[in-house]
C-alpha cells in the first residue's frame, strides 16, 4: 500500500489499487469508450497524445491546453473546464463526448493533483459507472487505479511500459 502524495488527501475506508504498467495497458485495451482528460500541466503531453490518438481515445483538453494540444497537430474533442466535464461523467445519461454512449473508463494526466483529488472524489461518489486511473506521479487513493508516488523520471519509465503493454497483441 502507498500512501496519498498529499496527507491531507483522506479517502476513506475504499481505497483504489496501486497500478502497475500492466494493468493500466489492460484496464484501457478492456475498456469500450475510454477517455482522456488532459490538465494544465502538459508534463507528458506528447504521451498523452500518442495514446488518444492510437487506441482512439477521445480528448477533453482543460484548462489553457486546448491551444497546446492543436499546436501539436491534434484537434480535442471538447474543451471544457475540469469541473464541467466530471459533472458530465457522474450523469448515467450523458452520451459522452463523442455521443456513443456514457464512457466507462477515465484517465486522468497532467491535472493538478489537489485538484484531480476531488474530481476522482467525486467520480467516485457519485460515478459508480466509470472506472478512474489517474498517471499523476502523485498517488491519488481515490482512482480506481492510480500510480505509486514516483520521481518524474520514474513516471516516464512507467508511461514507456504502459506504451509497451498496448502495443502488445
Amino acid at each position: 500500500m502507498t500512501r496519498a502524495y498529499q496527507c491531507a488527501n483522506v479517502p476513506g475506508p475504499h481505497l483504489g489499487k496501486v497500478a502497475t504498467s500492466a494493468s493500466v495497458a489492460a484496464a484501457i485495451k478492456r475498456a469500450e469508450r475510454p477517455i482522456l482528460i488532459v490538465g494544465s500541466e502538459l508534463r507528458h503531453l506528447d504521451w498523452a497524445l500518442d495514446l488518444a490518438t492510437e487506441q482512439d481515445i477521445p480528448i477533453v483538453a482543460t484548462a489553457h491546453v486546448a491551444g497546446a494540444v492543436r499546436e501539436k497537430g491534434v484537434r480535442p474533442d471538447r474543451e471544457m473546464g475540469a469541473i464541467e466535464i466530471t459533472n458530465l461523467l457522474k450523469s448515467p445519461e450523458w452520451d459522452g463526448v463523442r455521443a456513443e454512449g456514457q464512457h466507462d473508463l477515465v484517465i486522468f494526466t497532467d491535472v493538478l493533483y489537489y485538484m484531480e483529488a476531488q474530481m476522482l472524489s467525486a467520480l467516485k461518489h457519485f460515478a459508480p459507472h466509470p472506472k478512474a486511473i489517474s498517471l499523476a506521479r502523485g498517488h491519488q487513493p481515490n482512482a480506481d487505479q492510480s500510480l505509486p508516488n514516483l520521481s518524474e523520471k520514474k513516471l516516464g519509465e512507467f508511461l514507456a511500459g504502459v506504451a509497451e503493454g498496448l502495443a502488445e497483441v
